[in-house]
């Protein structure tokens, strides 16, 4: 009241108050970084400094942040940590505050969370009288995140299914989907959901990359996320075609096959039991492939199976039934024995699921029997009996008229799915004694020769045989003849002492089916009969050639040559010449004297001797004359075809020479020109070769033109002129060829070839006696060194010669030298000579030895002194060798 009475007390307190009245006017607070309105990415770390703006910043007090809760906001050092701050690795509270010296107050902000928006204000008081504050909004920005947008979706086929893509961000993104590239609308196929991409009735066309693409149009943050879509398709099993056989004994496959996407894993379940059959005894299961693997199947395999086909889409199942096979087994299979004529049945029982079929074979035949009447023997038919129930077949073979091809061996043959089986059996047809296999010969014999008469009954069961001679006489009386066996072979050895026993012997074979007889006749052989004519029909000076007529004779005795005996007129037959000519081939004589006159006589001669003489010709050769003309050997045709462009092989025969060696062939040879049939020789074509080499029967023409015609004449020469051409007609080939090189004459001489071979032979002798020398103390080489070690003195100084002379026998003869003794060398030089002392140490005494000494004088004198001493002990030789100078005294 006294401040109101009075004016200018008033006044004064006005004056007091007025500065700090007009400051707090000005005082304010600040906050860094300015903006009312902060925006930040979440998960960032920023600092929210509040400072002061006044004139004196110690003035200021309580400075405090309150979130948007209006709770305030604690310092870092009023903030009680857990223990575990202590240790390394302690992450600060994710909002603390902080004051600075200058009284200004940060808000820290660790990892900026999407829940820690909003309106954030900053307090304090100045002078303690004046409150301030300052308000900051924080908007959190949330970057485009995939919270549920997996790389790889896996649809099923069939299915509708939804492409997971779910995305967050702040702002709210917008999200749009690509295919192969290409923008998606929604359609009847895809529905564009908020967070997935949803498709109608997926089908395998649908695999694919998606883009799932989101954006946020304020902040122009755009990011894209692919998507694999591999449509998954369920599983689906082949179902296998009725029953799976499978074959008892043996090791089966079963495969079950089924599709899908990604490819099915498999299992195998026995339907009866429910057992896995990956983990059971005898079976194993390739999960991959789908492949049963049943080892050693036997008959309790049989039954259903299940396989199991699974994938990621899901499971597939198929059901079959599995049947074992049983092999076939034969369990009777009896030999057959019928007589011929008869009806005969060959039965064969057989085992096996299913029941078999039974058949037979003749071991004769390639093919088995068909079931029913045989199509090319109506007598055999075959029939089969089936139980299903016992698994059993009856074969029978019935085979009707027997005869005697029907015996022999048969096969049965079963057969099923599982295989076949086989096993023999014999069917005997009897029947009564034949000689089928009997020729109908005659037996001969002469001058009373010992021979044998053979009879061979064949019958089943075999026959006896007996023997009867002049009208059924029986042959235990003659001793001239003896019988060999009583069947089904038997032997007469009948001596003919006279013409009695040249008749008709009966063979008598009888069995139990019956009796069959056979004859054979002894007939008594005789030498030819007269040669019946013989003709001359070609004579040159030195040949003649006949034309024989050989007696007539039995073709059981054949004429086995002809012998012609030839002289001349003025001498004996005594003094005639023989020559066996064989009967068919040409009968020439040769090297007969020309212009002289021959006789001749021809016979016969057989098995059993030189007919008489007879078909006697005189014919008189004719003078010295050239060579008949050459044969060429051609193919016969009207020209010869060379197999060459440019040369052609000639052969020929050697013709008769008339009297007078041939010592030259000439050989012309031109080319032809043929048109139609006529031949046309071509002017300046011949050529002419001249052969001088006895013996030849070939030439090569060469440097002839291909696909040409040629004329060829060959002449023969003697000493008293040419013969007649030859003539022939050769083509040769057309074309290019290999050139041929032929040899015209002999590589080498006979004589060249011999000393070769000697050659050769004498080393493999010089190799084997050497061998012999050191391995048997054998040979010739052996021998001469024993000789040469026993020689007298003289000899062996001759062979020394000089001091590299040879001194003792050669290496290999070493053991040799004391087979018997010990053999001492010792090689000295005495008075400027150089001599070898021998030493023989005898076996008979080793204690006291035999010694004997040789002195031996080389021819050269070289000035040193070489000794040398060999000692042989019976087993090994020791050679020790030394030069001393000529005046040295060692």
């Amino acid at each position: 009241m006294a401040a109101h009475g009075h004016p200018a007390a008033a006044t004064f307190a006005f004056l007091l108050l007025f500065p700090l009245i007009a400051f707090a006017d000005d005082a304010s607070l600040e906050i860094l970084p300015s903006g009312d309105t902060q925006t930040k990415p979440i998960g960032s770390s920023i600092i929210m400094t509040c400072k002061p703006k006044v004139e004196d910043t110690k003035l200021i007090s309580d400075m405090q942040w309150l979130d948007p809760q209006n709770r305030v906001i604690e310092s870092l050092k009023l903030v009680v940590l857990p223990i575990e701050s202590t240790f390394p690795g302690y992450s600060k509270p994710p909002m603390y505050t902080e004051l600075h010296q200058d009284n200004s107050l940060s808000l820290y902000f660790n990892s900026l969370q999407e829940e820690q928006a909003g309106k954030y204000t900053c307090k304090g008081t100045y002078a303690n009288t004046i409150y301030l504050n300052k308000s900051v909004t924080i908007d959190t920005i949330v970057a485009i995140t995939w919270d549920d947008a997996p790389e790889n979706q896996y649809p099923i086929m069939g299915d509708d299914f939804a492409i997971q893509c779910k995305v967050r961000a702040r702002p709210s993104p917008l999200v749009d989907w690509l295919y192969n590239g290409e923008l998606i609308k929604t359609n009847d196929h895809y529905i564009i959901d908020k967070y997935a991409l949803k498709i109608k009735n997926v089908q395998e066309s649908d695999d694919g990359i998606y883009t799932c693409r989101a954006s946020v149009l304020t902040t122009g943050e755009l990011k894209e996320r692919p998507i694999r879509v591999e449509v998954h398709v369920r599983p689906t099993v082949e179902e296998l075609p009725g029953t799976v056989d499978i074959i008892e004994g043996e090791n089966q496959n079963i495969v079950c096959r089924a599709h899908g996407k990604p490819p099915p894993r498999y299992t195998w379940v026995k339907s009866l039991t429910q057992q896995n059959l990956s983990n059971a005894d005898r079976f194993e299961v390739d999960a991959t492939n789908g492949v049963l693997m049943i080892t050693n199947v036997n008959r309790e395999d049989a039954g259903e199976y299940q396989c199991r086909a699974t994938n990621a889409a899901g499971t597939a199942t198929t059901n079959f039934m599995v049947n074992v096979i049983v092999k076939p087994k034969i369990m009777e299979f009896v030999n057959v024995t019928e007589v011929e004529d008869n009806k005969a049945s060959i039965e064969c029982k057989a085992f096996g699921r299913p029941p078999p079929q039974v058949t037979f074979r003749k071991h004769t035949s390639e093919k088995p029997y068909a079931k029913g009447s045989q199509p090319d023997d109506d007598r055999i038919v075959l029939e089969n009996v089936q139980d299903a129930v016992a698994g059993e077949t009856i074969g029978t073979l019935t085979i009707d008229k027997l005869m005697r091809s029907n015996d022999g061996l048969y096969e049965c043959i079963a057969e099923n799915a599982g295989g076949e089986a086989h096993r023999n059996g014999h069917l005997t047809v009897e029947f009564p004694p034949s000689f089928a296999s009997m020729p109908n010969k005659t037996v001969w014999s002469w001058e009373q020769r010992p021979v044998n008469i053979s009879c061979i009954a064949e019958s089943i069961p075999n026959a006896t045989i007996r023997w009867t001679i002049y009208g059924d006489q029986k042959i235990d009386k003659d001793p001239t003849i003896k019988q060999l066996g009583n069947g089904p072979l038997s032997t007469l050895i009948i001596v003919p002492m006279d013409r009695r026993y040249y008749t008709t012997y009966k063979c008598i074979a009888s069995n139990l089916h019956g009796t069959r007889e056979h004859s054979i006749e002894l007939r008594e052989a005789t030498k030819p009969t007269e040669v019946q004519q013989a003709k001359m029909s070609e004579i040159t000076a030195t040949t003649i050639r006949f034309d024989l007529l050989p007696p007539s004779t039995h073709p059981e005795l054949p004429i086995r040559t002809i012998v012609v005996q030839y002289k001349e007129e003025s001498q004996t037959w005594m003094e005639a010449k023989n020559k066996t000519l064989s009967v068919g081939a040409p009968y020439i004589i040769e090297g007969l004297r020309p212009q002289t006159v021959y006789e001749f006589r021809f016979a016969a001669r057989n098995q059993v001797g030189l007919g008489n003489w007879g078909a006697n010709v005189r014919e008189v050769t004719p003078v010295r004359t050239v060579p008949n003309p050459p044969k060429i050997l051609t193919s016969g045709t009207e020209y010869d075809v060379s197999t060459y462009g440019y040369q052609y092989e000639l052969s020929w025969q050697v013709p008769a020479d008339n009297g007078e060696p041939i010592d030259m062939y000439q050989i012309i040879f031109c080319q032809l020109r043929h048109e139609s049939s006529e031949w046309e020789t071509l002017e300046n074509t011949c050529v002419t070769k001249e052969i001088r080499k006895q013996g030849r029967t070939t030439y090569w023409l060469k440097d002839l033109k291909s696909n040409t015609f040629y004329k060829v004449e060959m002449k023969a020469r003697n000493a008293i002129g040419f013969s007649q051409p030859g003539t022939s007609k050769f083509k040769t080939a057309r074309g290019v060829e290999t050139t041929v090189v032929h040899h015209q004459g002999p590589l080498m001489s006979s004589a060249a070839i011999i000393g070769i071979v000697i050659a050769v032979l004498f080393i493999i002798i010089v190799v084997i006696d050497i061998i012999c020398c050191c391995a048997h103390k054998t040979g010739i080489i052996y021998y001469v060194c024993e000789r040469s070690r026993r020689k007298p003195v003289d000899e062996e100084d001759a062979k020394l010669g000089s001091l590299y002379g040879w001194r003792f026998p050669l290496p290999y003869c070493d053991q040799k030298m004391a087979n018997v003794a010990g053999v001492t060398a010792i090689q000295d030089s005495g008075s400027g000579k150089n001599t070898i002392r021998l030493v023989k140490h005898t076996a008979i005494d080793e204690k006291e030895p035999l010694k004997e000494e040789k002195k031996i004088t080389p021819i050269i004198d070289t000035g040193l002194r070489r000794e040398t001493s060999i000692t042989f002990d019976g087993k090994r030789s020791v050679s020790k060798t030394g030069f001393v100078g000529k005046d040295s005294t060692v």
